[in-house]
């Protein structure tokens, strides 16, 4: 045991060193907030501020994970509470020798001195440790923290590294900028970045675009296609399901492979599709660099292991690089009065009263009035528990807020009402300087409320679970009042962690708040102490602990799957991916190395199995191999049908249409009920409903247009409600009737979301690349080879919610689906390549074009149009 682990033992091993740094910690704390506080007293003596940094320099000395937290803790909150040039000084030192440089650059930015005093060795000694850990991020040098500069250093010989730190640590920055690097650096490159969701992936999609734009010879798409252009580099950015089809179509080996939040490889039947597309890339080339990234998380070998890459490098920290207080908010007996309490890992610490200029009493509106009285300083984030929730919160905030004035907020909402609905409530809380956000908004939108956040011109943002996927939204406040989702389910822990380590902007800010409101009454106390991510393959999982379901589903008797049995969707799932394995030949070292903790009589039971329901079902694993996700036996049931309609000559109905062209309706709708009837054994209509929608949706129409048909349907229910009301009243005078409520135009319109979101461009793209691959191989067994190339990309259309070539093009060079809707009328082409629609976009002048500043602005931030002044 080194003499400074020995000292920092004995130094903690004395309650007077706990009592003076909780008082520090308090102090510092309340100092963060707006609003005085009473009955609590924040003031250290000169004596305890020197203890405290003596304790923090004998930690600064250890490598303890515990000891260095310690130490930053202490420096960072005696920066808060500035005692004097000298303490800044000294703490400013403790952060340099800590390697937190961006906490350095930030509080001597902030007129918090320079570390080093005035001595010319402590000087030349900051600045030398600091310049050791400085990258160059194109023109601007970045001085990155002791983990980072470790990651950093590791990755360019690392065949396969897993980095896993607190949400904010700098991750993905990292790894893009390495991968930029890679790319300009070689004559031939090939890489995916893997993110779980599209607001991530249009993140990340930006941050690259941005980084290598104007660099010659590279596609940066997050579009599975073939390169039109033949260039040399290439850089994908693409969901897993993306992924999947990019894998299907090409035969691409790639140079490296990122997999962002790869704790997803938990999640269900999209983690199952995440670890074969990773295992299958890697098998094509043993050279294949892989990087996996998750915010504090374990589990990283076992996942080496399945994909097999057995040798995983992990470079690790538990230590944020900004402070990150827990408040728990409690309201009090006193009337317009809350007790504020510093929650730490020796319990809750009172940090006094605050009394409000409003009331607390009523627990519905308790956590908007909180977030009002606490959340004025900076942006602040205020957790919902799903779409609804974000609305009607947002809405509260709003009503104890201003119309600010702000032209940017003005065009903000002006794009709402013009792009979205007139009548959509967001519009109105955006002129306050509120929003709600929610995963299946619009890009655009989307995109648009957290650029606005960003700046500050948003200041409340009442958000679902979307951000906690890894999307770069830091705050400085985090308010939080539950544990649990809109289904009542508990929330993962370690999600919440992820979503509370949003407190806090790394080089922007040295501590965040995370606003725990009537934690006391949570039926569990997730936010006691630091709960990370544990990965385990969703396979793994699903097999062994539904074991039972799986060989049921592997008879024959695939589970029919609502909208709450996540079991039976993970079951569907991995029977698919057994079935898929057969179907290739490999399955039983598949087995071995993916479940490897099962008995052997086990293995072979469900090798056995699994072959068996290949052989029942017979397709090929070409087929199989993408489409393992749907039901296999449902999959040969379309297949059968398929061959029953060509061998009676009625195979023109089988083929899917442009939808611009006459009867398209009529024939999306057939297909849809024959994937209904085939795949899933079902008989009622809900198909042929989602095929007018979908239609409509390929076809490019705006979203007002979309979003007013399903108004309009909902005012005409609520129409011949009436009449029916007013019929029955007649005929009865004394008949009791309740008048329908006004139609909630939110509610429509979050629910069309839903069914573009979840149905459309999830559910059913995956089913109609499952049903055009179906097609493909009826037509080459019959002996209609030449008629393939009929088939329009029906799912390609319904991923990207257009039809034609120049609206795939202007969404290939990153624009969203509204730009792109709103590009296609003014350009008599629909057939524009990718080079002919940025040729034409560098030309046009877009002011012509009548766009809403919104949609000018996305253009401007992918530099694909030049406006003179």
């Amino acid at each position: 045991m080194s003499f400074a682990l020995d000292l920092s033992n004995r130094l903690t091993s004395h309650q007077a060193f706990h009592e003076i740094y909780n008082s520090l910690q308090r102090a510092a704390a309340v100092k963060t907030l707006s609003q005085p506080m009473t009955d609590f007293d924040p003031t250290l003596d000169e004596d305890e501020i020197f203890k405290m940094l003596y304790c923090a320099g004998v930690f600064s000395q250890t490598e303890s994970a515990k000891y260095r937290y310690l130490a930053q803790s202490i420096a960072l909150n005696m920066l808060l509470l500035d005692h004097g040039e000298d303490v800044r000084s000294r703490s400013l030192r403790l952060l340099s020798d800590l390697g937190n440089f961006p906490a350095v650059t930030y509080a001597a930015n902030h007129g918090k001195a320079e570390p080093g005093g005035n001595f010319l060795t402590e000087f030349l000694r900051t600045s030398i440790s600091k310049a050791l850990n400085t990258v160059q991020v194109g023109a601007e040098p970045i001085a990155l923290t002791d983990f980072q500069k470790e990651a950093w250093d590791s990755l360019p010989d690392a065949n396969a590294i897993a980095i896993t730190a607190p949400t904010s640590a700098g991750k993905s920055f990292l790894v893009i900028e390495h991968m930029c690097r890679s790319v300009e650096a070689a004559s031939k490159f090939c890489a995916v970045y893997v993110a779980p969701t599209r607001a991530l992936l249009s993140e990340v999609f930006e941050s690259v675009k941005r980084r290598l734009d104007g660099k010659p010879g590279i596609r940066i798409s997050t579009v599975p296609s073939r390169d039109s252009e033949d260039l040399p580099k290439q850089v994908f950015i693409l969901t897993q399901e993306r992924f999947q089809v990019l894998l299907a179509i090409s035969d691409l080996v790639f140079d490296l492979i990122v997999a962002d939040e790869a704790q997803n490889m938990s999640d269900g039947s999209r983690g199952m599709i995440l670890q074969e597309c990773l295992e299958q890339a890697l098998d094509r080339n043993g050279g294949t660099r892989l990087v996996l990234l998750a915010p504090g998380a374990d589990g990283f070998r076992e996942v080496g292991a399945a994909i097999g890459r057995q040798a995983m490098k992990i470079a690790a920290s538990s230590m944020p690089s900004v402070i990150q207080n827990r408040i728990v908010v409690t309201k009090s007996t006193v009337p317009n009065t809350l007790e504020l309490s510093l929650l730490t890992e020796t319990g809750t610490h009172s940090l006094g009263r605050l009394t409000g200029s409003r009331g607390f009493d009523l627990p519905t509106t308790r956590l908007a009035a909180v977030v009002l009285e606490l959340g004025q300083q900076d942006g602040s984030l205020v957790y919902s528990t799903g779409p609804k929730d974000s609305e009607t919160v947002a809405t509260l905030i709003a009503r104890g807020c201003k119309v600010v004035e702000d032209k940017s907020l003005e065009n903000l909402a002006v794009f709402i009402e013009k792009h979205i609905h007139e009548r959509y409530s967001l519009a109105d809380l955006v002129r306050k300087g509120v929003a709600f956000h929610y995963g299946r908004m619009p890009t655009l939108l989307r995109e648009s409320l957290e650029a606005a956040f960003k700046q500050g011109a948003i200041k409340f943002l009442a958000c679902t679970t979307t951000l906690f996927q890894g999307v770069n939204l830091p705050a400085r406040n985090v308010f939080i009042d539950t544990p649990e989702r809109g289904s009542g389910d508990a929330l993962d822990p370690a999600a919440m962690w992820n979503f509370a380590g949003r407190a806090g902007r790394m080089r922007k800010d040295i501590v965040g708040n995370v606003f725990l409101v009537d934690y006391q009454d949570w039926p569990e106390k997730p936010m006691d102490r630091f709960v990370g991510y544990s990965i385990e393959p969703a396979f793994r999982r699903t097999v062994t602990e539904a074991s039972g379901r799986v060989q049921s589903a592997l008879a024959g008797d695939m589970p029919t799957v609502g909208r709450r049995d996540e079991e039976g969707l993970r079951v569907r799932s991995a029977a698919g991916l057994l079935i898929a394995r057969a179907a290739k030949g490999d399955l039983a070292p598949f087995v071995e190395r993916t479940l490897g903790g099962l008995s052997a009589d086990d293995r072979n039971s469900l090798v056995a199995i699994s072959n068996a329901a290949y052989t029942t079902i017979s397709l090929p694993f070409s087929l199989l191999a993408t489409n393992w996700t749907v039901d296999p036996f449902g999959l040969r049931r379309l297949y059968d049908n398929m061959l029953a309609k060509i061998a009676g000559r009625e195979f023109d109905e089988l083929f899917p249409v442009n939808p611009h062209d006459t009867g398209s309706k009529k024939r999306y709708a057939s297909i849809f009920l024959r994937i209904q009837r085939c795949v899933f054994n079902v008989q009622h209509a809900y198909g042929a409903v989602a095929a007018g929608t979908a239609v409509e949706w390929m076809k490019g129409l705006p979203y007002p247009a979309l979003l007013a048909i399903a108004v309009k349907k909902a005012e005409e229910r609520r129409a011949k409600k009436i009449a029916e009301n007013e019929a029955e009243k007649a005929a009865n005078p004394n008949a009791r009737v309740r008048t329908p409520r006004d139609v909630d135009v939110n509610g429509v319109i979050r629910r069309e979301f839903e069914m573009i979101e979840d149905v459309l461009r999830f559910q059913y793209v995956q089913l109609g690349k499952a049903y055009v691959d179906i097609l493909s191989l009826a037509l080459q067994e019959t002996g209609n080879a030449a008629r393939i190339a009929e088939i329009f990309d029906f799912p390609l259309a319904l991923e990207l919610g257009v039809a034609t070539k120049s609206g795939w093009s202007f969404m290939e060079l990153g624009l969203s689906r509204i730009a792109a809707s709103a590009l296609e009328p003014n350009f008599p082409d629909s057939n524009l390549s990718v080079q002919d629609a940025r040729s034409w976009l560098a030309k046009v002048d877009v002011r012509d074009l009548g766009l809403s500043p919104v949609i000018v602005e996305e253009l401007k931030k992918l530099n694909l149009v030049q406006l003179a002044a």
